[in-house]
C-alpha cells in the first residue's frame, strides 16, 4: 500500500467510574457509610486495554491501519494529559471504559475524531483512509487553467485544500518541457529498454516517438518527486500545440506506480481516482463515459469508458503500442482489460456529490480513435444510470465492489452518494 493514507487509531481506556462512593444496598436500611470505590490496579487496566485492542484487531486484515500504544486514564487529571498524546495525524480514538463515564467520553468526542467503541467495520476504516489519503496527497497541474474539455471543474485550488486538505502546484507547459529536455539520450534509452518487455507489438510509433513517450514519463516522475506529488493532471491539448507529444503511455506506467493521472485537466476525475485508489489499493483508469447506446461506443444494456490510458496491471495481455488517435504521432497502449468486478466513481464540481456504480467488465476493444474502450455491465437497471451520474463526461474505474465503502465515505465526509 502507498505510505500515504495510513489510518492511525489511538486506544484510550478510561479506568475511572462515574460513581465514586459505595452507599450500601438500596434495598436495605443498613447503610454502611460512604467509602470511596478503590481504583483498579495498574495491571488490571493494562489487561483491559490489551483486551480492547485485541478485540478491535480480531479478524481485521487491513494493512493500512496502525493501532498506537494505549493511553490509560487512572484519574481525572489524566484526561488533560491525553491531549499531549494526540497528534495531528491521528484519525480515530478507540475507547474503552471501566464503567459509565459519559462526561469523559463526551470530552473525547469534542476532539472531532470518530470515537470507536469496540469493533468497527472494514468499510468504515476504508472510509477513514479515503479522508486521510486526500489530506496527505498533492497533485501537479500542467498547462492552462481551466482545461479545454472539462468545463465546470473546481479550478479554485484553495477550495480543494479547504474541502479535502489536498495540495496543488500549477506548472506551466514550458517548465514541463525544460525538464523533458534535460534527460540525456542514454538515460532515456535505458528506461525505454526496461519497458520493452511489456510490449507485445509496436504498430505505428517510430523509435523517436517511443523515446519522446519515455521522456514524458521521466519528466512527470521527476516533477512528482520534487513536488512530493502523487497525482498529475495535464491539459493535454497544450502539449500537442507545442510539440507532437502526449502523456498517455507515461500515465499508464505512473498509475501502476501509485501516481494517479487525470487526462484533459479533469480534476474531478483525478479526485475520483484518488478515492478509488485509497479504497482498493489498486490501479485506476478514467475516460469518457457512455451510459446510453451509441455514446462513447456503448451498446444496449451496458456502459463504457473510452480513452487512451490503461495501467497494465488492469490488463490480461501485453501492450499493443499504437499512435495517438490515428494521427501518426504520440504513443498510446492498448491491452485486453481483465474481466473483473469493478466500481465506477465520479464527483460533481460542487465537491458535495459523488456517483458510485458497481458492475463487471465484459471486455474491451481498440477503438481506433480512443484506443481503449471498456465495456461493462452494471448491477441494477442500466437505464437509470444517467439519473445517478454527476460530474464531467469522465468516469474513473477500479476493480472490486466498493459501494458499501463509499456509503460510509459519504457519511464521514459529507458527500451525497448517488447509486443504483
Amino acid at each position: 500500500m502507498d505510505e500515504r493514507g495510513t489510518v492511525k487509531v489511538k486506544p484510550v481506556y478510561i479506568g475511572i467510574h462515574h460513581y465514586r462512593y459505595v452507599y450500601g444496598s438500596v434495598c436495605s436500611s443498613d447503610v454502611q457509610g460512604t467509602p470511596p470505590i478503590p481504583p483498579p490496579r495498574p495491571e488490571e487496566l493494562e489487561r483491559a486495554a490489551r483486551r480492547m485492542v485485541e478485540d478491535f484487531r480480531e479478524g481485521l486484515d487491513l494493512d493500512f491501519v496502525r493501532v498506537e500504544e494505549p493511553f490509560l486514564v487512572r484519574e481525572q487529571r489524566d484526561i488533560r494529559k491525553l491531549m499531549s498524546e494526540l497528534t495531528y495525524d491521528m484519525d480515530a480514538l478507540l475507547v474503552g471504559t471501566l464503567g459509565a463515564v459519559p462526561l469523559e467520553v463526551r470530552y473525547l468526542e469534542r476532539t472531532g475524531m470518530p470515537v470507536l467503541r469496540g469493533r468497527t467495520t472494514p468499510d468504515f476504516l476504508r472510509a477513514l483512509r479515503v479522508k486521510k489519503f486526500l489530506k496527505e496527497s498533492k497533485f501537479i497541474y500542467i498547462g492552462e487553467i481551466p482545461s479545454f474539455s472539462a468545463p465546470g471543474g473546481p479550478w479554485d485550488f484553495s477550495l480543494l485544500e479547504e474541502r479535502f486538505g489536498l495540495r496543488a502546484r500549477h506548472i506551466e507547459t514550458n517548465e514541463f518541457y525544460r525538464v523533458f529536455d534535460s534527460f540525456p539520450e542514454e538515460e532515456v534509452r535505458r528506461e525505454l529498454e526496461s519497458w520493452r518487455g511489456d510490449f507485445g507489438e509496436v504498430v505505428e510509433p517510430t523509435e523517436e516517438h517511443l523515446m519522446d513517450a519515455t521522456r514524458v514519463y521521466l519528466a512527470l516522475r521527476k516533477l512528482c518527486e520534487v513536488e512530493d506529488a502523487n497525482a498529475v493532471a495535464v491539459n493535454c491539448g497544450r502539449f500537442t500545440e507545442e510539440r507532437p507529444v502526449v502523456p498517455c503511455l507515461a500515465f499508464a506506467r505512473l498509475i501502476d506506480e501509485g501516481i494517479m493521472c487525470a487526462c484533459e485537466g479533469d480534476i474531478t476525475a483525478m479526485l475520483s481516482s484518488f478515492m478509488l485508489h485509497a479504497v482498493s489499493g489498486g490501479a485506476v483508469l478514467m475516460g469518457n463515459f457512455g451510459s446510453r447506446p451509441g455514446r462513447f461506443q456503448a451498446r444496449e444494456g451496458e456502459v463504457t469508458i473510452e480513452h487512451d490510458v490503461l495501467p497494465l496491471s488492469m490488463a490480461s495481455t501485453k501492450f499493443t503500442i499504437r499512435d495517438y488517435h490515428g494521427r501518426r504521432f504520440g504513443v498510446t497502449g492498448y491491452a485486453e482489460v481483465s474481466r473483473e468486478p469493478m466500481t465506477l466513481l465520479n464527483m460533481d464540481s460542487s465537491l458535495d456529490r459523488i456517483s458510485v456504480i458497481e458492475g463487471r467488465v465484459k471486455g474491451s476493444e481498440d477503438g481506433g480513435h480512443c484506443r481503449v474502450i471498456v465495456h461493462m455491465e452494471v448491477d441494477g437497471d442500466v437505464g437509470k444510470v444517467p439519473e445517478v451520474v454527476v460530474g464531467s463526461q469522465h468516469m474513473s474505474m477500479t476493480f472490486g465492489r466498493w459501494l458499501s465503502t463509499f456509503l460510509e465515505v459519504g457519511k464521514l465526509m459529507g458527500l451525497e452518494v448517488g447509486h443504483l
